[in-house]
C-alpha cells in the first residue's frame, strides 16, 4: 500500500476560515462578493462591522422602503446595541459605507451600485433637515441629516 505524500499530509491539517462555512450569499449580491464581505466583517468585527451587520443594514434598508407612505422618516433605534441599533436606517447605511470602504475593488464596486439604488430611494423618499447641524467629521453623511420621526435634533454620529 502507497503512503501519502507529506505534501498531503499538511493540507489535510490545514483548517479553512470559519466564516467560509457560513450558509449561502447575501441578497441580492453574487457569491464572490457575500464571501469578501464575510471576510470583512469577521476581520474587522467592531463597533459598525460585525459579522451580519452587512445582510442586517440591507435588510433593513429594504425593509425601510417597503413601509406606506410617499414621505417616510427615519426613526431612533430603541436599543443601543450593535445589532438593534440597525433599526435606525441611517445608522444601518453608515455601516454599508463603513463595509465599502473596506472592500477591495470588485466587491466595492458591486455592494456600491446596490448602495447607489439605496440612496436614490433615501434622498427620494425622506426630507431634509434645515435644521440638521453639519457634521464636521463625516460631511459626506447627507443621510444622517434627513428629517427624524418626532427628533428635535438628529443623532450625533460618534468620531
Amino acid at each position: 500500500m502507497p503512503r501519502k505524500q507529506p505534501g498531503a499530509l499538511r493540507a489535510a491539517q490545514q483548517r479553512t476560515a470559519g466564516w467560509l462555512f457560513e450558509p449561502g450569499r447575501i441578497h441580492r449580491l453574487s457569491l464572490s462578493t457575500s464571501a469578501a464581505i464575510r471576510r470583512v466583517e469577521h476581520e474587522n468585527d467592531g463597533c459598525t462591522v460585525f459579522p451580519g451587520a452587512t445582510a442586517a443594514a440591507l435588510r433593513r434598508c429594504h425593509s425601510f422602503f417597503g413601509l406606506p407612505g410617499r414621505t417616510l422618516y427615519p426613526g431612533l433605534a430603541d436599543c443601543p446595541c450593535r445589532g438593534c441599533s440597525l433599526d435606525d436606517v441611517t445608522l444601518a447605511r453608515d455601516v454599508l459605507d463603513d463595509v465599502l470602504a473596506l472592500l477591495p475593488p470588485r466587491p466595492q464596486a458591486e455592494l456600491g451600485r446596490l448602495v447607489a439604488r439605496i440612496d436614490r430611494e433615501l434622498l427620494r423618499r425622506t426630507l431634509p433637515d434645515p435644521r440638521a447641524p453639519g457634521h464636521p467629521w463625516r460631511r459626506e453623511a447627507w443621510w444622517r441629516m434627513r428629517l427624524y420621526d418626532g427628533v428635535i435634533d438628529p443623532p450625533q454620529c460618534g468620531p
